[in-house]
C-alpha cells in the first residue's frame, strides 16, 4: 500500500546518504549496432542472464554457465596460455576459456545460469576496469578471453594476519578489463562505496567483489579473552576494508552454504553403512 512504499522509499533515501545502495539490475545500455540491450537479466532466484550475440560476436564464460544458445552460436574451449591458464585456475576459475560466438548471418542469442541458487550481477567494467572478487565469482562476459582477463589476483591485506584471517583466500579472483561482466551471488547484493580514508568494518564471507586499491585489514572483535570471542560465534576477527572505492556485499555465500551441510564424518559414514540391512 501506499505508507509501506513511503516507508520503503525512506528507507532507500537513508541507505543513499550514509553511502549504501540496495543492488537493483540496472537498466542495461542499448546496443547501438542493433538496437538491442545488451543484456537482459530473467527472473528472480536462479537467474538467468540472456544475452544478444550479434554475427561474430562473443560471449565468454568459465565451463558449465552455459543454459541454452540459438543454433548458430558455437562454443570454441581456448587454452590462454600456461600462466594465464595457471591464474584462471588459481583464482577458482576453469582450465579452459569457453566462447560462445555467433557464427551465422542473423542475431543470436546465448544464455548463462550460476551454478548456485543466487542471482547475477552486471557490472560495467568501463567503470569498474580493475576487480578484485571471491574465488567462483565470475560467471561470464561480453566478448572473447583476450578482452575481460580472468585471473588470479592476491589479497591486499596489509599483513600476514590480514590475509590469513580477514575471511578471505589469500588468492582472489581477479576480473580486468572488457566492456560488462556478470558476477554469480546469493542473497541480497549491497554496495558501498568508501571515500578516502573512510572504512567500513565487515563478515569476509560477505564480500562478492570489489575495486583494486581498497585497503584490506583486521581487527579484533572486541577487547576480551580469545575464549569468550570463540565461543560467541562471531570469530577471532573482522574485515576492515578502507577507501577509496566500492564494494559489493552479499546478504549469503557459498562459504556459509557449505557451513550448513558439513561433510559427513567417518563415525557417521560407518554408522549410516550399518543400517543397510534394515529390520528383520
Amino acid at each position: 500500500n501506499t505508507a509501506q512504499h513511503s516507508t520503503a522509499m525512506l528507507q532507500i533515501d537513508h541507505l543513499e546518504s550514509i553511502g549504501f545502495k540496495v543492488w537493483i539490475p540496472p537498466k542495461p545500455s542499448t546496443n547501438d549496432d542493433t538496437g538491442l540491450p545488451e543484456y537482459e537479466i530473467l527472473g528472480t532466484d536462479g537467474q538467468i542472464c540472456q544475452i544478444p550475440v550479434a554475427p561474430q560476436q562473443a560471449v565468454t564464460c568459465d565451463s558449465g554457465a552455459m543454459c541454452y544458445t540459438s543454433n548458430d552460436v558455437k562454443m570454441e574451449a581456448k587454452f590462454l596460455g600456461f600462466f594465464n591458464t595457471l591464474g584462471r585456475l588459481a583464482g577458482g576459475g576453469s582450465l579452459m576459456s569457453i566462447s560462445y560466438t555467433n557464427e551465422g548471418d542473423e542475431m543470436g542469442y546465448v544464455a548463462m545460469t550460476p551454478s548456485i541458487p543466487g542471482v547475477v550481477v552486471p557490472i560495467d567494467m568501463r567503470e569498474y576496469p580493475n576487480l578484485l572478487c571471491s574465488r567462483d565469482s565470475f560467471l561470464c562476459s561480453l566478448g572473447t578471453g583476450e578482452d575481460t582477463v580472468v585471473g588470479m589476483g592476491f589479497n591486499p591485506g596489509s599483513s600476514f594476519a590480514a590475509c590469513c584471517c580477514g575471511g578471505e583466500d589469500f588468492i582472489m579472483q581477479e576480473v580486468k578489463d572488457g566492456t560488462m561482466c556478470f558476477m554469480a551471488a546469493m542473497g541480497t547484493v549491497i554496495t558501498k562505496t568508501l571515500e578516502d580514508g573512510e572504512e567500513i568494518l565487515v563478515d569476509g564471507k560477505s564480500i562478492l567483489c570489489m575495486t583494486a586499491g581498497i585497503g584490506f585489514d583486521v581487527r579484533k572483535t572486541a577487547d576480551i579473552c580469545s575464549m569468550a570471542m570463540c565461543c560467541g560465534g562471531e570469530g577471532l576477527f573482522n574485515t576492515v576494508l578502507k577507501g577509496p572505492g566500492t564494494i559489493w556485499m552479499e546478504s549469503f555465500s557459498v562459504g556459509k552454504l557449505r557451513a550448513l551441510f558439513p561433510p559427513p564424518s567417518d563415525n557417521q559414514s560407518s554408522g549410516d553403512g550399518g543400517d543397510d540391512g534394515g529390520d528383520e
